[in-house]
């Protein structure tokens, strides 16, 4: 069981490493009060999901 823990821990932070290089070169549009161009990255652009962090949208 630890072993699944550590490779599932595993696979988040590559994700989460990937993702972060993604939205270096991604844009998204958001319409809160300003339409504000932002960097997006895969969670955002694809399943909608606002998770603002670091500065980005996830």
């Amino acid at each position: 069981m630890r072993d699944i823990a550590i490779g599932l821990l595993i696979i988040l932070v590559a994700f989460l490493i990937i993702d972060f290089i993604y939205t270096e070169k991604n844009t998204c549009i958001i319409n809160d009060y300003t339409n504000e161009e932002v960097k997006c990255g895969v969670i955002k652009k694809q399943l909608n999901i606002d998770i603002d962090l670091f500065g980005r949208y996830w």
